[in-house]
């Protein structure tokens, strides 16, 4: 993808003699609304290539974006930024990353949160109520970012989260009962479409599809390009720490 930012990931890793060879990579997808000129939020989306994340490297990684997150609404660079946070790294990390949404008090009702997760991999239920709870209180958004375009495949963490809104990747197929199916699977879930993000939605027949059955939300090529996230210290140092030092904020595994 032309419209990233890439830093490498060697750091990541304690063993010197042992560097991880890839890269941390992030970008902007803008999330607009299907049927008015509504900006809903610029979604933070960070990934890796080249390696898997373990779960402490995703910690860091995923604070990096909520550190660059609040960069970028302190400073006028969007209205509202959404970010993606792991059930294991809040299982794990929830007291660092509330703090750090308690520095930036000021902003924080900006920002939105999409959990993803298995409610089945976790060792206790108790922290993510918690930390969805929080977000609630703060009048902080809580979406859910489904890994799967079949809505049903993750029910047991939906039921649980009861989010607000849903992300979801566009159906492969481009025939209209399936995306009626689409739909119907969403609504059984209890994710009313209006308050859905399809994702991936890169021509107009996709948009075509998504309107008809009632979608409200879309991200993709054919919505808005994405866009480079800026340029600044706080993505680099959350994840190397200064001068190439690991970050501290988040404990090590």
């Amino acid at each position: 993808m032309d419209n990233a930012r890439r830093w490498p990931a060697r750091p990541l890793f304690k063993e010197p003699s042992r560097p991880i060879e890839g890269h941390i990579c992030a970008t902007i997808w803008p999330t607009r609304a299907l049927n008015s000129t509504e900006r809903w939020f610029d979604e933070l989306y960070f990934w890796t290539e080249g390696f898997e994340a373990s779960t402490t490297q995703r910690a860091r990684i995923q604070w990096a974006a909520l550190l660059t997150a609040f960069f970028m609404l302190e400073h006028e660079r969007s209205d509202r930024v959404g970010i993606t946070v792991s059930f294991g790294t809040v299982e794990r990390f929830m007291d660092e990353i509330l703090e750090g949404i308690e520095a930036h008090a000021l902003v924080d009702q900006r920002l939105c949160v999409m959990l993803r997760g298995s409610v089945q991999r976790l060792r206790s239920t108790y922290r993510l109520r918690a930390f969805v709870d929080y977000l609630r209180v703060h009048q902080i958004p809580v979406g859910y970012r489904s890994a799967h375009s079949r809505i049903t495949m993750e029910l047991a963490s939906i039921d649980f989260l009861q989010p607000s809104f849903c992300k979801i990747l566009a159906p492969s197929s481009l025939r209209p009962e399936f995306w009626s199916d689409f739909v119907l699977e969403a609504r059984v879930a209890g994710i009313d479409p209006e308050n859905m993000i399809i994702a991936g939605l890169n021509t107009e027949q996709q948009i075509t599809l998504a309107k008809d059955v009632g979608v409200g939300f879309g991200q993709g090529s054919a919505i808005r390009p994405a866009y480079l996230p800026p340029e600044h210290v706080h993505a680099g140092s959350a994840i190397f720490g200064n001068a190439g030092e690991p970050f501290s904020v988040v404990p090590p595994a």
